[in-house]
Parts: C-alpha cells; structure tokens; sequence
C-alpha cells in the first residue's frame, strides 16, 4: 500500500469524526495560510520543530486552537502568537501585514507526544479550520 493511500485512510475517520471538511475556508476578515508545514519533527535542530498556523488578520479577531488524536482525545490548547520575530524564516507569506499565528512544538503537558497523525482545528470568528499533522520523532 502506497504512502499516500495510508496516509488517506487515515485522514478520512478524522474528517468523520469532527464533521468538517479539511479543505480550508476563507473569510472575509481573516486569511488562513494553513500550516507552514504539515510534517513536525521536534528534534531540537530548529527545522519544523514547531508547527505554525499562519492567519492574515486585520481585525485582530480571537483564534483559538486544539490538538486532537485521530480517536478525537484532546492533546493540547495552542494559543496566539504575535511576534513577528518568531516567524522569522519561518516561511509565512511576506504580504501578511497584521499576522497573527498559533503554534505547537509537538507536546501535550510538558510531555512529548507520539509520533502519528493529529488533528488541528482552529476557530475564528464564526469559522472553523481543520487538518491534520504529522509528528515524526
């Protein structure tokens, strides 16, 4: 079974789950840019060891986010960023002028998750964004 077939079997009892298209939405207010990367290697060598979720966001409205395993067990509340300086090199589209972004460094309490397939679903506004990650250790 190829890669991708897997990795396809696997997305679907999510997208079950929670009831929500992963395809992204876009509002009016605010832009999603997504995931910077959807693949998180949290190692320590400052390479995706963290995943940032970027938004255009002129209003300054409130985003909110979780992490969630495939089953739907809540791994982690992600709150919002605004410090540019964290972005940097970070590859988040340089016409982003009011960005605001949450991130995630791959741990639920202080404690390192597995390696697998998670969740992410973000609300703002009255929208809400999903996908998924993947964290390979």
């Amino acid at each position: 079974m190829t890669k991708k077939i897997l990795l396809g079997l696997l997305l679907a009892p999510a997208a079950a789950l929670f009831g929500l298209a992963l395809a992204h939405a876009q509002t009016e207010a605010v832009r999603f840019y997504g995931p910077l990367s959807r693949v998180v290697t949290p190692n320590g060598d400052h390479i995706n060891d963290q995943a940032f979720f970027c938004f255009e966001n002129p209003q300054r409205s409130d985003i909110s986010g979780k992490i969630y395993t495939l089953l739907g067990a809540q791994v982690a509340s992600i709150g919002v960023q605004r410090d540019r300086t964290a972005l940097a090199g970070a590859g988040c589209p340089s016409s982003i002028i009011q960005a605001t972004y949450l991130t995630w460094d791959g741990r639920a309490d202080g404690v390192r998750v597995r390696s697998g397939v998670y969740v992410y679903r973000l609300i703002v506004e009255d929208r809400v964004f999903s996908g998924t990650l993947l964290i390979v250790r």
